[in-house]
């Protein structure tokens, strides 16, 4: 196993060395290195970086290649000497794993540690430390990324991959094997996710395909234009699904917009709306829990289905294709009742829509 931790202050070989320059009362100064790394078939590539973007390359070699580029600015030539010493890179390279990290601030002492740490949390960077990664390796290993306060860019790439990001862009086009995505306060572009697992925190999201999603996501956008099945743990979110076949969620202060439901949803909703604009007339069955959520469904006129609603001092409201069958009042006080129903000329068959509803609305009609 090889493993080499170099300071940047030490750094000759592929080194590019600015002189220090006083422009607008700054002092700056700017470096460069590059190291290359033979890996085998089972090795694991993981990468680290802080205050900079990681750009991903994939070819048909059996190495990596990783060059780095460094930039500090600081008002006072002593201060600039002091960041520069604070920046180390580790790397360590075995038959199971090669690990590229950078280390900021190893040096610093703990106040000022904790001061920086305060700084980040309130996403108040010096802005004055910008350490840029470029990375070409093969597009079949074990992948895994974590960035701070940058960005992460990738084409195509077909190995298990696992990506962190805070405070920065994600920008990929295919992940061809299973993704496990870890957002905070980031902004995600994808194109095709193949099998997703994605964690984010106050976040946008924008994915064009994928097979299977699963979310556990807080006060995040996430716009998906078209899926095979998502699962979701949602609080806070906004959620808009262009065409979908199946989705199972649970939602709290959520939103669901859903363009096309071709299958089957389950849903349970609480403080949250759930719109579906199309859902087609050959679906299998939906199920939704709801309390206090407002309950938008429209199907083809030419649907046939017979289905089922409870509510509780819930407002309905139900098209001119709905023919309420039976009524049974469940409890007065709650003012709680059962309705019993069918959707079309002559439906037949078990119900394909049942919905359990505490406040809020219930509107089933046709487009």
């Amino acid at each position: 196993m090889m493993r080499t931790k170099r300071n940047i202050n030490g750094l000759i070989t592929g080194l590019l060395l600015l002189t220090p320059v006083f422009v607008n009362a700054q002092f700056s100064e700017a470096r460069e290195f590059e190291k290359r790394f033979k890996i085998q078939a089972g090795t694991r590539i993981e990468i680290t970086n802080k205050y900079g973007y990681v750009e991903l390359n994939t070819w048909n070699k059996d190495s990596v290649y990783i060059k780095v580029e460094i930039k500090v600015e600081e008002k006072k030539l002593d201060k600039l000497e002091k960041t520069l010493d604070g920046i180390d890179f580790d790397f360590t390279n075995s038959p199971h794993y090669l690990i590229a990290r950078t280390l900021v601030g190893e040096t610093r002492n703990q106040l000022e540690n904790e001061l920086i740490k305060f700084k980040e949390s309130l996403l108040q960077t010096t802005g004055n430390v910008t350490i840029d990664y470029k990375v070409w390796l093969p597009d079949n290993h074990e992948l895994r990324v974590e960035n701070k306060f940058g960005d992460i860019l990738m084409g195509d790439y077909s190995g298990i991959t696992d990506i962190s990001l805070s405070n920065g862009k994600l920008r990929a086009k295919t992940f061809k094997n299973k993704l496990n995505l870890n957002l905070n306060f980031a902004d995600a572009t994808l194109g095709n996710v193949a099998n997703g697992r994605i964690y984010c925190n106050y976040s946008d999201i924008y994915i064009k395909e994928s097979g299977q999603l699963r979310f556990d996501s807080k006060s995040s956008t996430i716009e998906i234009l078209q899926t095979n099945r998502l699962d979701a743990d949602s609080r806070r979110d906004k959620f808009r699904v262009r065409l979908i076949d199946q989705i199972e969620v649970d939602g709290n202060f959520s939103s669901f917009r859903l363009g096309s439901l071709t299958e089957t949803a389950k849903l349970r909703t609480s403080y949250g709306d759930v719109e579906m604009e199309n859902v087609d007339p050959k679906f299998e069955n939906i199920y939704i829990e709801a309390r206090s959520t407002n309950l938008n469904l429209y199907f083809d006129t030419e649907s046939k289905f017979n289905f089922e609603i409870t509510e509780s001092k819930t407002g309905l409201d139900l098209g001119r294709e709905v023919k309420i069958l039976d009524t049974v009042e469940l409890d007065p006080k709650e003012k709680k009742n059962r309705h019993k129903c069918s959707f079309g000329e002559k439906p037949s068959g078990v119900d394909k829509l049942i919905i359990n509803s505490v406040a809020g609305e219930i509107n089933v009609l046709s487009y």
